[in-house]
């Protein structure tokens, strides 16, 4: 009776398990007065700029043959060398517009941290080669991603090309629906 008791009692907890809600994380949403505290270039023809953050590191143990790596990512909007030209945002459609751009890249930052975690954690690597791997590998995801973040900026012409920028932002939204 105690086994059944049993194979009962875990039943329940995996089917809980799976109809529970799991915690999805979403990137920030960004404002002018939290995110954008770094001074502008006065040089810089731009009249606002997303600097973004994306870091990985791990702690690897070894058993003889046997690795284990414990990863750790952070990423995110570095606020201090993030600015804006507030004297460049002529209204609210404007300002709305421009901060919807920057947002962009904010979500292309959001992406590269999640897909890069899925890459990174879900590699097979050995005892020999698991620093070189996991090196190239961040160097690939963030040199992809660094590109998408400059083809962003091209073809929405920073944000001034709205047909563009709708693209963008349907291709976000798709992406962020699936992380």
């Amino acid at each position: 009776m105690k086994p059944l008791k049993n194979i009962i009692l875990i039943s329940v907890a995996v089917i809980v398990c799976a109809f529970t809600t799991h915690e999805r994380i979403y990137p920030e949403t960004i404002n002018w007065d939290t995110h954008f505290k770094g001074n502008p270039d006065p040089n810089s023809h731009f009249a606002a700029v997303t600097s973004t953050i994306w870091q990985y590191g791990y702690r690897s143990t070894i058993r003889g043959n046997n690795l284990q790596l414990d990863f750790n990512f952070l990423g995110g909007v570095d606020a201090n060398k993030s600015w804006v030209k507030r004297e460049r945002i002529r209204n609210k459609e404007a300002s709305s517009r421009l901060l919807n751009h920057e947002q962009g890249h904010v979500y292309i930052n959001f992406i590269l941290l999640k897909k890069g975690e899925y890459i990174l954690k879900n590699q097979s690597y050995t005892v020999a080669n698991y620093k070189r791997l996991i090196d190239r590998t961040a160097k690939d995801i963030s040199r992809f991603y660094n590109d998408m973040q400059e083809r962003y900026d091209a073809e929405t012409k920073h944000g001034s090309d709205l047909e563009a920028q709708k693209k963008w932002d349907a291709f976000f939204e798709s992406e962020l629906s699936q992380l």
